[in-house]
């Protein structure tokens, strides 16, 4: 081709792909003016009083971001164009400059279309905010399989291709067409098929947190097996502790607490959002396989409530950005980032918005988990690898998707308690539309999409020869209660760390050490811990134990031998639910208002100083043995009464009391709570509880 031949080809080319980039940009440009808009999408936050922190922590941030944002608005617009203007010429150059415009424009209106349509069924809470689409979205959200976009677009791409080779004339040019397409494909099958290279086999730990995981929807505790599939395939290899519970059914302090193997009121996080300044510097199991030359990461998909810092001992933290700009980033619904940016690349370029679970729609969690899984396998390939991933689907937003809307939420339910977690008011009467078996199984659906994003790494390792040699530890931070004794609240949001018993604080725990449990039990039912997991974990590796901690090795249990009995010290977290509405008479606890908060000048977000104090005068703080939970409960006149459920009689019940009183005794902020005599519950007996002034 000559120089002036081939000058004239690029040069429509060009302006071509600066006229998609400016689409682009035109494109950004109003929807950021509908979203800056007042009232709408909830974007018009107050920037004064209480709010004011907030504003002045996220005006730094956003014009970075934001440019940002309008570059893959670009390059969008850009790429649609080249492809727009390609699938244009397989008809023919246009009679004038404007038909062929024409010609460009109507190629890339099909092709956006074919993007929309296939991300409302994969990812449908991308569009369920905007009023005109909703009776098109519920139809495709009853009825669109993915394949149906895709079987359109591959129609229309053969068209064109057939169109263009009617238009060629030329024999050659179908026969290398066809070399190049059989060639192709047979690079692509010998890609996908190619076995993974032996290597280097380095010692792997895996820990998987599924948040809120209930163990009841397992099959052998009493579910129907079909929420989770993949943990269902790894208990077949692994150990299932059924009767594991946290010291706390929150994720932040529940977390602190594995990682040190410490109860709570020694850590110094007894709520989300703690500020770093309470935190108790501690040692934690991931600091000592970092010193012994492991790689330690963690990963999670929602930082809100719980992101890792140093303290942690991991090395690498991959986790969305924390506090006030996380805030910010759940009004930016960008809509061409859910539609266009869900892949590595986006990630790259924008993982504000691709890897945080936050952003309804916008979020790709089995892409996310795809590429999390390659990040794992590449890790252990690098050396000793500690890796931790703690999935959150079972949190707000709470928007399943494909397949997992369909599974469980009967198709008679509105849509937008199909796609998206929504809160109602936890007081008596408020129903808010929702029934109790709504609300189990949209988080059943949840669940279920949490459990696929864990088999895509289990199914990584299994691919590369690492899962059999990998320890590999499931487990869930805490429970979820429904208010399954209280019909009058049958319509409220769930909760978790407002009540002690077993919704709440009963756990996932399942370890599968390497090559297997081999001779050791299926299952175990004597009562664990979750700060027993660190120093399982250590034990197992061979690595030095933490000196001074609440936890114990599980390893004699995987053994098949025993342990003496253990104790769990518990207690109440801090919800969005007055204390008062699962108990009358109790101190009526700390204001849950957006004041009760400070933003850091660096934009975290932490708890105040008074909320902090009232937070812990309102704590039940209870110990359980597996038989008898004894728990006192700060009343209104402030006195404390406790109480115990269950076998509330004898030695042993006296025994779990003054360990109770033992535990409390260590406590560093507020003192223990010493009450004497022994107290039972009315619900047992018909004996009140005994009031002490503390």
């Amino acid at each position: 081709m000559s120089a002036p031949s081939l000058n004239g080809t690029l040069r429509p080319f060009s302006w071509r792909l600066l006229c998609g980039a400016g689409l682009g940009w035109v494109l950004f440009a109003a929807e950021s003016w509908l979203l800056l808009r007042s009232g709408m999408v909830g974007v018009d936050i107050p920037v004064d009083g209480p709010y004011a922190a907030l504003a002045a922590a996220v005006r730094p941030v956003i014009p970075g971001l934001l440019l940002r944002v309008a570059a893959v608005y670009a390059v969008a617009g850009a790429v649609l164009a080249a492809v727009a203007g390609v699938l244009a010429r397989a008809w023919g150059p246009g009679r004038g400059r404007g038909v062929g415009a024409l010609a460009v424009l109507g190629q890339g209106l099909v092709l956006v279309a074919l993007l929309a349509w296939d991300r409302a069924i994969a990812r449908p809470a991308l569009f369920d905010d905007l009023p005109a689409v909703r009776p098109l979205l519920a139809w495709l959200v009853e009825h669109g399989e993915p394949w149906h976009p895709r079987a359109v677009a591959g129609a229309w791409l053969v068209l064109h291709a057939g169109v263009w080779l009617m238009r060629s004339g030329t024999p050659w040019r179908r026969w290398m067409a066809g070399v190049a397409v059989a060639g192709g494909s047979a690079l692509l099958l010998l890609g996908l098929g190619g076995l993974p290279a032996r290597e280097a086999r380095h010692p792997l730990v895996v820990v998987i947190g599924i948040d809120a995981f209930r163990p009841d929807r397992l099959r052998s505790q009493g579910g129907t097996g079909a929420v989770a599939p993949h943990v269902e395939r790894f208990l077949e290899d692994a150990t299932l502790f059924t009767r594991a519970y946290t010291p706390i059914a929150q994720t932040e302090p529940a977390w602190r607490s594995l990682l040190t193997a410490r109860w709570p009121h020694t850590t110094g996080v007894r709520y989300a959002l703690t500020a770093e300044s309470r935190l108790k510097l501690q040692p934690t199991f991931p600091q000592t396989f970092s010193q012994a030359g492991w790689r330690t990461v963690f990963a999670t998909d929602c930082s809100r409530f719980h992101a890792e810092g140093p303290a942690s001992g991991f090395d690498t933290r991959l986790q969305p950005p924390r506090g006030a700009i996380n805030f910010a980033l759940e009004k930016l619904r960008y809509r061409a980032l859910g539609a266009f940016a869900d892949h590595a690349l986006g990630a790259a370029w924008v993982p504000e918005f691709i890897d945080n679970r936050a952003l309804a729609g916008i979020h790709d969690p089995m892409g996310y988990a795809e590429r999390l899984a390659s990040r794992l396998v590449d890790e252990a390939r690098q050396g000793p690898t500690l890796f931790a991933f703690h999935a959150t689907a079972a949190h707000f937003p709470g928007d399943p998707v494909y397949p997992f809307y369909r599974r469980f939420v009967p198709p008679t339910e509105p849509l937008e308690r199909r796609l998206r977690m929504h809160f109602a008011p936890v007081s008596p009467g408020a129903k808010g539309g929702w029934s109790r078996e709504g609300a189990e199984a949209l988080y059943d659906e949840l669940l279920a999409q949490a459990d696929a994003q864990v088999g895509e790494l289990l199914d990584a390792l299994r691919r590369t020869g690492r899962y059999d040699d990998a320890l590999i530890v499931l487990l869930s931070d805490h429970g979820e209660s429904f208010h399954a004794d209280r019909p009058d609240l049958a319509g409220a949001t769930p909760v978790h760390g407002a009540r002690l018993g077993e919704e709440e604080n009963r756990v996932l725990l399942a370890v599968k050490p390497p090559r297997g449990r081999g001779s050791g039990p299926a299952v175990v039912d004597a009562l664990v811990r979750l700060v027993d997991v660190g120093p399982t974990l250590l034990e197992l590796s061979g690595l030095p134990a933490l000196q001074g901690v609440d936890g114990v090795s599980l390893a004699p249990l995987l053994r098949g031998g025993t342990l003496e009995p253990l104790e769990l010290y518990a207690e109440t977290g801090f919800t969005h639910v007055l204390p008062e509405v699962f108990d009358a008479g109790h101190w009526p606890g700390a204001a849950r208002a957006f004041d009760a908060y400070r933003i850091r000048p660096d934009g975290v977000v932490e708890m105040g100083e008074a909320a902090h104090a009232a937070i812990l005068r309102e704590k039940d703080q209870g110990a359980f043995d597996g038989r008898r939970w004894w728990v006192d409960r700060p009343r209104a006149d402030g006195r404390v009464l406790r109480t115990c459920e269950g076998e509330c009689e004898g030695p042993d019940a006296q025994a779990l009391e003054a360990w109770l009183d033992g535990v409390q005794g260590r406590t560093a902020e507020g003192g223990g709570r010493k009450v004497a005599s022994h107290v039972d519950d009315s619900r047992h007996s018909q004996s009140p509880g005994t009031l002490r002034t503390p």
